[in-house]
């Protein structure tokens, strides 16, 4: 895949967007079906592992701050039990999901994983990108996306990890939101917001076919977002500089995890 030097037309974008949406739409209607359990997973066997979006980086409640976890994320609203951590990838022997799949037993039936943002440095991205530097962050899109390619072997890791076990449990694996409203943000800032987004669209598109081809499922957050990226009325993710903590930026915010992330996740470990 590969990344284009200047931002596509609106036309075109508006394309892309509507056919990856399309996609993802239909990869979750069918791990929707499939994920519909007959009976109710006790909070004691579902647990949440993955990066600082799993570990509910950006709410507004604190518990931890190593991992920088918050009473917002999704798997602790969700009644399950919270092992996610910033800064974590899909594999390596220090905070990754391989390690935290540690943590598990056979007793285990849901585990989501919302991991790969970091395999890929989409945070630099962002952040790079947020700035004046036009070639750089152009540098930056094109290094994130050749990264993709090596994230569906990073992922099959992760997943055969938590199998190993918890050789019983139900695993999804979620997606992103789309970061921004563009439409809303200043002319100056819609072409490379535009591009980011883009980017994000092919991680998610990665992340789905992943999970599909090692029979996990994909739960799609990017419906839940659209019309609260940043730059729109209602933001559901933290912008830069909103927060009086540096590490939110670019973060779902509260209403984020709660209107966005939770009911998008809750057919699957419900």
């Amino acid at each position: 895949m590969q990344t284009h030097p200047s931002p596509p037309p609106s036309s075109a974008r508006s394309r892309f967007l509507r056919a990856f949406l399309s996609l993802i739409a239909a990869l979750g209607l069918v791990a929707g079906i499939s994920a519909v359990p007959a009976s109710a997973a006790t909070p004691s066997t579902y647990f949440g592992l993955g990066d600082s979006v799993a570990a509910g980086t950006g709410g507004a409640d604190y518990i931890d701050q190593t991992c920088l976890r918050t009473l917002q994320a999704y798997p602790t609203q969700l009644g399950g039990t919270n092992a996610a951590c910033f800064g974590a990838t899909a594999t390596g022997t220090d905070n990754s999901v391989v390690s935290q799949s540690g943590n598990l037993n056979a007793s285990m039936t849901r585990v989501t994983i919302t991991v790969g943002a970091n395999d890929i440095g989409a945070g630099q991205v962002a952040n790079i990108c947020m700035g004046t530097d036009t070639t750089a962050c152009q540098t930056a899109i094109a290094g994130a996306t050749a990264a993709l390619k090596d994230l569906p072997t990073g992922l099959t890791t992760a997943i055969q990890a938590v199998r190993t076990k918890a050789p019983r449990a139900l695993i999804t694996l979620t997606g992103y939101p789309l970061l921004f409203t563009v439409q809303g943000l200043p002319l100056a800032q819609q072409p490379v917001a535009a591009q980011i987004n883009g980017a994000i669209a092919l991680l998610n598109t990665t992340i789905a076919a992943t999970a599909l081809r090692n029979r996990a499922l994909y739960a799609d957050v990017s419906w839940r977002f659209l019309g609260h990226g940043i730059g729109s009325a209602d933001p559901w993710i933290h912008a830069p500089g909103d927060s009086s903590n540096w590490f939110d930026a670019f973060h779902p915010n509260s209403k984020g995890y709660t209107l966005g992330y939770v009911p998008a996740v809750r057919p699957f470990v419900g």
